[in-house]
């Protein structure tokens, strides 16, 4: 009997792969992530990260499980009662993909987080729940210290919360929805020469109506400076260029491309320019001294700005649009691009060789020279406050914090709370509400821990309505299942932003309440 084989890597993994490409695919099975405590929001976080195929995973986490916990985890049965809460769910999660390893350290994280520090060092990436404050904030320091990406998640009755703390993250792929680098206004030799091939006086109407409508504005540009001498810049230059391309058209012959033509007169007239926070990134780049533990991003962004000195402008993209045209003017058109972004990219290459050989780096490969490239327009660099600087006295972002706090709609009170719910269990090494005969006492004890979280960041007392801290003590530190899935979809969402470097994530902080089904993503 013939075996049967299972689903090759590209099929298993085919829709993801569409999103991050194979290079960032790479990056999630290299990945080696450690959760703290393995309680709902946690293992739905892991869950989301299993399927794709994160490289493996620790569970850090010496409880025993109760039936609170078998109540709210899908990774957990009744069956689980009594057994390793961390064991049991990493079993279970591994099953979900075989290509995960997927282990449990039994060890309190309190401990191993005051006396093992070292511990943390193998992980690319830490994920705390479940944790005090007063953990929280020395897990993160220890993260932060060693450059390994934070996030603290929990949910929270009806609140959701996760802060990322990120000492440098660089994103080469944004991946916006359209990457435009066409310079209209200021054409190389090769797309001149294509442009002025088209003699649209003679053309027959077919032909005519698939001139594509780069070079129906490449020609409006060059009979304008001819003119003017400059690129249309006021507001009436433009409307008279817009008149200008709007005559070359022809009475009775389809103008799709001449409709594209005119949407695009604004983004002829603009200037190529080196945007402003890529510009910032390429001077910081110049001042750098690379050494061996550079990271190719801080290399090729110093070979960048060592070509744009020299060219006035960025490696071309080499990315055309869709538009109307018959195949061969297009096929043509996007081999002029690409042929040219290949040559900016192999300058960029190779002075990035030569940088990394003078100080003993490791050189970027081609693929990653040429991803650069394409996406040096939208390079963003994200640094974070640290939470140890958050949790500072006096608050540093407190006056924000008050201004947002007045705005009903805002997800802020509930950041206040939980640190008020912090500060609680500080004190008392409970959560309030958590013990139903305690619900009434607990409620006068959360008004008076979470005066003392206002008054220490200079806010009024009054910032928080009864309401919401009645609410929160009737939550009695619950983890509601439908929370923690959210939660954890979020979570994993961040994670695979930070460990593929694809995508922007936040920065730094997401409040959700899950009462009115809205949040925001705070700077904190």
């Amino acid at each position: 009997m013939a075996s049967q084989e299972g689903p090759s890597k590209e099929q298993k993994y085919d829709r993801q792969l569409r999103l991050w490409q194979a290079h960032g695919q790479r990056a999630l099975e290299n990945a080696n992530i450690l959760v703290v405590n393995a309680c709902a929001t946690a293992t739905e976080t892991l869950k989301n990260l299993v399927l794709p195929g994160i490289g493996s995973f620790t569970i850090l986490d010496d409880k025993v499980a109760d039936g609170a916990d078998v109540g709210n985890n899908f990774f957990l049965d009744h069956t689980a009662i009594g057994q390793s809460r961390g064991k049991y769910a990493t079993e279970l999660l591994r099953e979900l993909n075989p290509d995960v390893d997927g282990f449990h350290v039994d060890e309190s994280p309190s401990r191993v987080i005051a006396s093992e520090p070292s511990f943390f060092d193998k992980f690319t990436l830490v994920i705390a729940t479940q944790l005090s404050e007063a953990d929280v904030k020395a897990l993160a320091a220890i993260c932060w210290e060693r450059g390994i990406p934070f996030l603290h998640v929990r949910s929270y009755g009806f609140v959701g919360y996760l802060r990322l703390a990120v000492k440098e993250h660089a994103i080469v792929e944004t991946h916006p929805e359209s990457i435009l680098d066409l310079r209209l206004d200021c054409p190389f030799k090769e797309l001149t020469e294509y442009a002025d091939s088209f003699n649209l006086s003679t053309l027959e109407n077919t032909d005519f109506a698939h001139v594509p409508y780069v070079v129906i504005l490449l020609q409006a540009l060059q009979a304008w400076r001819a003119s003017n001498g400059k690129l249309p810049s006021t507001t009436p230059e433009r409307n008279a260029f817009k008149a200008m391309v709007k005559s070359m058209e022809r009475p009775g012959v389809e103008d799709e491309n001449f409709q594209e033509a005119m949407k695009s007169v604004f983004r002829a007239c603009s200037a190529t320019v080196i945007p402003g926070n890529v510009a910032s990134i390429l001077n910081e780049a110049k001042a750098m001294t690379i050494t061996p533990e550079t990271s190719s991003f801080w290399i090729l962004a110093c070979a960048t700005a060592e070509f744009a000195e020299s060219e006035k402008s960025l490696p071309l993209a080499g990315v055309v649009p869709d538009m109307k045209s018959d195949t061969e003017s297009f096929v043509k058109l996007q081999t002029i691009y690409r042929d040219r972004s290949h040559q900016d990219a192999a300058r960029v290459h190779a002075i990035a060789a030569s940088l990394a050989a003078a100080s003993g780096a490791t050189a970027p490969s081609m693929d990653e020279t040429a991803r650069f490239c394409k996406n040096a327009r939208l390079l963003k660099v994200i640094r974070t406050s640290s939470i140890e600087s958050e949790l500072s006295e006096p608050c540093p972002k407190a006056s924000e914090i008050g201004q947002m706090a007045q705005d009903l709609d805002s997800c802020i009170p509930f950041y206040l709370l939980l640190r008020g719910v912090d500060a609680f269990y500080a004190e008392h090494m409970r959560y309030p509400g958590y013990h139903l005969e305690e619900v009434e006492t607990d409620i006068g004890l959360l008004k008076k821990s979470c005066a003392g979280v206002l008054t220490r960041m200079g806010l009024a007392v009054s910032t928080l309505t009864d309401d919401l801290i009645h609410e929160t003590v009737r939550a009695g530190a619950s983890e509601l299942h439908t929370m923690a899935s959210f939660m954890g979809g979020v979570c994993s969402q961040e994670v695979i932003k930070l460990i593929t470097s694809q995508y922007v994530p936040l920065n730094n902080t997401f409040l959700y309440n899950g009462i009115k089904s809205v949040g925001g993503s705070f700077d904190l």
